[in-house]
């Protein structure tokens, strides 16, 4: 015990109506180092004790003229809101059966006449120190209530916010299931979907390390950068690049997150996926897995921007079937015979074809655990791709049928050529979406011009720059090998091979509109053949989409400049 403590005054309350005997006893006390208070009644004892007086410890005579020390006791008991310090009871009567009354009634000690003054000073001393114990544990006890219920405070406003900026950074989806048990108030598990400008979804599937609050607090950056960057349409290997730079500047050395990004494209009907660290992702079909998608990089936070790999895997992906991806929460948890759940386990439970996947998980996990309770977050989704690609489109196409431009907006013009291996790197539609934004120019109609930008620029880079013919993915594989090239192809590009964008708008044309032109340093298509069947050629590079959203579409010799126009609804 803290010393201090032990020797700080404490006062004992001498009851005795022997004014010698009392006063011996007071000096004895202080001697010791205490200080003292009289009283040579009950009455007046039971006064001060009322008063609510200083008093750490009572030395009780048994026999005073106004009654006994058990009668004493009992109104003390009755009293539920008076102090009730130690008593130590002197006494003559060394009868067993007394002193078990005694007791009963509730004395911490007892001290037979004539009194031992050296005795007395042993029980008093422990007493006190027992006292001064229980100060400090009240004291203590009273700082962890205030501490606690100070913690509790903060954790319900720090919950309150986590929460709404995950809702404020997810959108509601057909198809789209998403089912999270945290193992905490806080989750370290993150599942966000969101449809980008170009009517893609994007799905984050994040596990950050250890779970709670901490974890919480590193997933947020990751949630942060997925919102903004999939509203401006990057795709998810920016992203992912731009998540580990940040958490690598941001967060602690031993913190990171395990992530699962994928982004089905609408229009092309593929699908890219980028895992690192996460368990295996299926795609499921009528009990049969058509596609794994096993972990092939390092979780975010880990490496440094020249080490990271944000490469993906894409494949054709005709709209059949379901994705599953969980974290490991699932297949880590144990039952009462340390057995782990398995991921074997849920690729049997995904053979077997039953009618709703993630509801027969989420109770075999927990019959497997023997409760809701689990050891770690736990999260299991589910993406239907044909539910999905109907929500992209109808919420696509009601966005985009509300697009206008504020009238008092005058000519203005912004282009941009890249050259070389930047051209793999630098995104120019969110670019042109940051510029037209700047004008304020309608979000609707913004995505307008984001979709007809990304469809040129992709098939100015893709067919013209790099040659690479669509045809190639028909082919068995054709998919890993049409990107593994391209990949090649981009890595062997010069100062030479250049793509140009130019959008400008013409106020005071009738209807008003917007020029979309992009030229890149192909060899374009023989002119011939684009006057002859423009409509099969453009169709053949995949501008369809195009040709649906423009006013009017033309392309000039010798085929690498093609220039859309666009007016607001």
């Amino acid at each position: 015990m803290d010393e201090s403590l032990e020797n700080s005054a404490h006062y004992i309350l001498v009851v005795d109506d022997d004014e010698l005997l009392n006063g011996l006893f007071c000096h004895f006390l202080q001697e010791k180092g205490f200080l003292t208070r009289t009283a040579y009644s009950l009455a007046e004892a039971m006064q001060l004790l009322k008063a609510d007086a200083a008093v750490d410890l009572v030395l009780l005579d048994y026999q005073l003229g106004d009654g006994n020390g058990l009668e004493f006791l009992e109104e003390i008991n009755s009293h539920a809101q008076l102090k009730k310090p130690p008593v130590i009871m002197v006494s003559g009567n060394e009868d067993p059966e007394f002193l078990e009354s005694c007791f009963a009634s509730g004395i911490d000690d007892y001290i037979i006449k004539p009194v031992n003054l050296s005795l007395l000073a042993l029980k008093v001393s422990a007493l006190i120190k027992s006292v001064a114990m229980q100060r400090v544990i009240t004291l203590q006890n009273a700082e962890l209530e205030r501490f606690k219920s100070e913690a509790e405070r903060e954790e319900n406003i720090a919950k309150f916010t986590y929460e709404y900026l995950l809702s404020q950074n997810s959108q509601a989806i057909d198809g789209v299931s998403l089912w999270l048990k945290s193992s905490s108030s806080f989750c370290g598990d993150i599942a966000l979907a969101r449809i980008s400008p170009s009517g893609d979804l994007y799905f984050l599937l994040a596990d950050a390390t250890g779970h709670g609050l901490a974890a919480a607090i590193t997933v947020m950056p990751v949630v942060s950068i997925f919102n903004s960057m999939v509203a401006k349409g990057f795709h998810i290997q920016t992203i992912v690049a731009e998540m580990n730079k940040k958490l690598m500047r941001d967060t602690p050395e031993d913190r990171f997150v395990a992530a699962i990004l994928i982004q089905m494209h609408q229009e092309r009907q593929e699908i890219d996926v980028w895992n690192g660290g996460m368990p295996t992702a299926y795609w499921l079909h009528q009990g049969k897995i058509l596609q794994s998608f096993k972990s092939q990089h390092m979780a975010l936070g880990i490496l440094d921007e020249e080490m990271f790999d944000a490469s993906v895997v894409t494949c054709d992906f005709s709209g059949i079937g379901t994705i599953i991806a969980y974290s490991d929460g699932l297949i880590e948890e144990v039952n009462a015979e340390g057995e782990s759940f398995s991921s074997a386990r849920v690729t049997e439970m995904a053979k077997s074809n039953c009618e709703n996947l993630q509801a027969a998980l989420i109770e075999a996990l927990h019959n497997h655990a023997a409760s809701d309770q689990y050891k770690d977050d736990v999260s299991i989704c589910m993406l239907e791709p044909q539910l999905i690609f109907a929500s992209c489109e109808r919420q696509l196409n009601e966005s985009i049928s509300r697009g206008y431009v504020q009238e008092d907006i005058g000519d203005f013009s912004w282009g941009v050529k890249i050259s070389g291996r930047k051209i793999a790197s630098c995104e120019i539609p969110p670019l042109c979406n940051k510029f037209l934004q700047h004008f304020d120019v309608n979000q609707s109609f913004c995505q307008i011009i984001f979709l007809v930008v990304s469809e040129m620029v992709s098939n100015a880079i893709d067919h013209g720059i790099l040659k690479l013919e669509s045809s190639m993915k028909d082919e068995p594989d054709g998919f890993n090998y049409y990107f593994k090239e391209r990949d090649k192809r981009l890595a062997r590009l010069t100062a030479a091979d250049f793509i140009e964008l130019e959008l400008t708008w013409v106020a005071n044309a009738s209807p008003p509109h917007l020029e979309v032109s992009v030229r890149d340093s192909g060899n374009g298509y023989d002119s011939v053949a684009i006057d002859s069947n423009v409509e099969t050629i453009l169709s053949g590079r995949g501008l369809q989409l195009i040709r649906n959203l423009a006013q009017r579409v033309d392309v000039y010799p010798p085929g690498n400049f093609i220039k859309a126009t666009i007016s607001p609804a």
